[in-house]
């Protein structure tokens, strides 16, 4: 006996069916674009729980330090969004020694600091005195200072004299400098240790166009990608590339 499905298929006939799935298929676009965005950190918030939280005091006044300074003046844009991948890597690569460049108020190097444990040695290069000093007070706060030392100045200069070798390296700067600094990079990652790049973004996002020296990225990628000493994964979307030193 034929069922009710079939003999409502058989009664519309298969171009009426198809007209209607089609209707249906657009009514369901418009509604997802009308429908308010999901809210996706309270979702990961609520996936993390209580360690998503850790020195997040830190994220939010380095947000309120660069929305009073102004968006265009102050370079401070901590990201929540990797708050997890530094435990990861600590646990992957057995990570103790971090560099980053580019430390703006702390936040993430006081990650850093957590997740390399009480013998972690973090050392994290800022050009703004500024943010520098504020940054030093922030560690301080956390208790943090004999596991965090901020090297002020630029870093062209500091990383020719840095000798390393560091577990993880993350790089969250201008950009532009990016492809002079390889070199650096490549000397002071161990083998078996892990670099980040982020601000990758500026060459691949449409609304980040207007953003200068975006060929220095572009550089900087083919650069890496070439480099016999890495293997990298260059992550789409959140425009982060992840380098495994061979």
């Amino acid at each position: 006996m034929p069922s009710q499905e079939a003999g409502y298929t058989a009664s519309l006939g298969w171009d009426t069916l198809l007209v209607v799935i089609k209707i249906a298929y657009r009514s369901n676009l418009m509604r997802k674009e009308t429908a308010m965005a999901v809210d996706t950190l309270q979702i990961v918030r609520e996936i993390y729980g209580p360690s998503y939280m850790l020195h997040y005091g830190i994220y939010e006044r380095s947000v309120a330090h660069r929305k009073h300074h102004g968006e265009s003046q102050c370079d401070v844009y901590p990201s929540t969004a990797i708050h997890s991948l530094w435990p990861l890597l600590a646990a992957m690569v057995g990570a103790e020694r971090f560099l980053e460049v580019g430390c703006g108020l702390g936040y993430t190097a006081a990650l850093m600091a957590e997740a390399g444990g009480k013998s972690a040695r973090v050392d994290t290069i800022e050009k703004s005195a500024i943010h520098a000093t504020l940054a030093a007070e922030e560690i301080s706060n956390a208790g943090l200072e004999d596991r965090v030392r901020i090297l002020r100045g630029q870093a062209t200069e500091i990383l020719q004299d840095l000798s390393g070798p560091y577990d993880v390296i993350f790089v969250d700067a201008d950009w532009q400098d990016y492809p002079k600094w390889l070199p650096h990079f490549a000397r002071l990652t161990r083998k078996g240790g892990i670099l980040v790049s982020d601000n990758l973004f500026p060459l691949f996002e449409d609304w980040a166009q207007y953003l200068p020296h975006k060929e220095s990225i572009k550089e900087y990628l083919k650069a890496l990608v070439g480099d016999s000493r890495f293997k990298t994964h260059i992550a789409r979307h959140k425009w982060q590339a992840f380098s495994y030193r061979v």
